[in-house]
């Protein structure tokens, strides 16, 4: 059974806390972790049957570890003398126990905030293993920090559920207010999942209403017509009644000019509200108008009255 047999993925220099403790469970599983780890020395081995199986058995944790690794991550371990001394090189490098790696851990976990909308169980198990990470390099964070910080960070809309935790008498663990934590998403999802239900069920009630508040208009004769299947305001007699009555008229006044007006209808088929609406435009002949543009390096007519001091060509 291998790594890739495992569904384990190659270490690529990301994300190295899950990778290792990944990497750890399959040692565990044939039996190698304790050479890796360095519970058992070469040194210890006082035969030479105990000497061989423990290079056996060194070599055989030596190809897990660098099968479970990308090419880009070999040189790291490609000239370790055992899988203890490979498996010391990449936590020396991952884990660096410097001030500086410290520095930057510390201000991750302190200043990760959890945003409105966001999974409760992602951002708890972001915390945890920034906490974890900052254990590995020698800086742990005891479990009241633990539980302060993330309680600090909890989004706005879980501020009723903090005071309430707040006035509890005993100690919170991480245990109580994380699966307190749990339950209160677990509650809002299924709030909202039947206050979906309910919006549905009342928009489908609101219809169902509506078509219930009149007759069904194919049983129904018109008041106008007589006909069955639409409505007096819909009847198309009426329609055309109202087209003709309301049918463009033109006129001539003084200057030429003319007036229309003409009558538009606007219907909804299944509402039964209709909207009427009426315009009016007013044009003139283009002969007694000159535009100007004062932008134009040239200008035309066709009427002589509009110029002055005249001269043919």
């Amino acid at each position: 059974m291998d790594a890739s047999s495992l569904r384990i993925s190659k270490f690529d220099g990301t994300n190295f806390h899950a990778w290792k403790f990944k990497m750890q469970m399959v040692l565990e599983e044939r039996d190698l972790w304790e050479v890796v780890s360095g519970e058992i020395k070469a040194e210890q081995c006082e035969t030479q049957l105990d000497q061989a199986t423990y290079k056996r058995k060194s070599r055989k944790a030596m190809a897990v570890i660098c099968l479970a690794m990308e090419d880009s991550q070999l040189p790291l371990v490609r000239s370790a003398s055992g899988a203890c001394d490979a498996w010391s090189r990449l936590e020396d490098h991952f884990e660096k126990k410097s001030l500086a790696n410290k520095l930057f851990l510390r201000r991750r976990f302190f200043t990760t905030m959890m945003e409105e909308g966001d999974d409760v169980l992602e951002h708890i198990n972001k915390l945890k293993t920034l906490a974890e990470q900052l254990e590995a390099v020698g800086a742990p964070v005891c479990e009241d920090d633990l539980v302060i910080t993330l309680l600090g960070s909890l989004s706005d809309s879980y501020q009723f559920l903090i005071t309430a935790l707040e006035s509890r008498s005993d100690t919170l663990s991480w245990e109580l207010v994380t699966s307190r934590l749990l339950h209160e998403e677990m509650k809002r999802k299924e709030q909202g999942s039947k206050g979906d239900e309910a919006s549905q069920g009342q928009a489908f009630i609101t219809r169902d209403n509506q078509r219930k508040g009149r007759p069904v208009k194919k049983s129904w004769p018109c008041h106008n017509c007589g006909k069955i299947g639409h409505w007096m305001a819909e009847c198309p007699s009426r329609i055309q009644e109202n087209t003709e009555r309301h049918r463009p008229q033109r006129a001539q006044d003084s200057g030429d000019r003319y007036r229309s007006q003409r009558a538009n209808v606007a219907q909804e088929e299944d509402s039964g509200d209709y909207l009427f609406s009426i315009g009016e435009t007013t044009s003139a002949k283009s002969s007694d108008i000159w535009l100007v543009d004062s932008g134009a390096t040239q200008h035309m007519t066709c009427s002589k009255k509009f110029m002055r001091n005249y001269k043919g060509v």
